[in-house]
């Protein structure tokens, strides 16, 4: 790809050297061509941002959405890893935003076997649960702060945002595809 795009540099170059100024429609299609070449090289550094490995915080700010914690699990079986990362959101926030945010961020965990983000209602009842991060939370007490759980299995595409109007433990999981 890169041979491709200097054979356009280069021919948008010597395009641009042997036009004279007179004609407009000729400049035109050199600014074009220019245009393209920038968006090509746009696109490749796109590509290489979204499939390099982050496990990081997702580059989406939201004041409503705040990164606590994340923590990851080796698997014995494979060797690769499971990891849940923590947040804390707004007690106003609504489906819309958790699915926007959601859809935004999936990029960001394209690593590992399984990633749960799970999004609690108070930054002081956040925790990770005793069992494997996979079997999630069995406490009143956790689930009574949840707000949402979304869960990407990397190996087979599943993608699912479970949202609770009230939480966890007294709603029943409005369930979202995020893809």
């Amino acid at each position: 790809m890169n041979i491709k795009l200097s054979l356009i540099s280069c021919a948008a170059f010597a395009i641009f050297l042997s036009c004279s100024n007179g004609n407009d429609k000729k400049e035109e299609s050199i600014k074009n061509t220019d245009i393209d070449s920038i968006t090509i090289l746009d696109l490749e550094e796109t590509n290489r941002t979204i499939e390099s490995p982050t496990d990081s915080e997702p580059a989406y700010n939201n004041s409503i959405i705040k990164l606590i914690d994340s923590k990851q699990e080796i698997r014995e079986l494979d060797g690769n890893f499971n990891q849940m990362t923590l947040f804390e959101v707004d007690k106003g926030i609504n489906l819309d935003q958790l699915k926007e945010y959601c859809s935004t961020v999936k990029p960001n965990y394209s690593n590992g076997y399984f990633q749960i983000l799970v999004f609690f209602k108070q930054p002081g009842s956040a925790r990770f649960p005793n069992n494997p991060l996979t079997g999630l939370f069995m406490e009143e007490s956790d689930l009574k702060n949840i707000k949402a759980v979304y869960k990407i299995n990397n190996i087979n595409g599943y993608s699912k945002l479970d949202y609770y109007e009230k939480n966890e433990w007294e709603s029943l999981a409005q369930t979202i595809n995020i893809n």
